[in-house]
């Protein structure tokens, strides 16, 4: 099934899809970051653990400086 759809992934759900956009900008304005993966890069476990493996990596290694720091700055 798809997160957008209804009638068992068989239409597409406009309401669904805006609002999980509503929900994605409350959190933006709140300083989070979402990272969004498809389903297809997480099916295959052998994929997947590496993809995921080097995500982790790449956000553990950032700079701290990111939008919560930002917002927070100017408040």
């Amino acid at each position: 099934m798809q997160h957008y759809t209804r009638n068992a992934g068989t239409e597409p759900d406009s309401t669904k899809y805006a609002a999980t956009m509503a929900g994605d900008r409350a959190l933006k304005f709140r300083g989070y970051e979402v990272f969004r993966f498809g389903h297809d890069e997480l099916r295959d476990r052998d994929r997947a653990q590496p993809l995921l493996a080097d995500f982790f990596t790449t956000l553990l290694d950032r700079s701290p400086a990111g939008p919560s720091q930002v917002l927070s700055a100017q408040s």
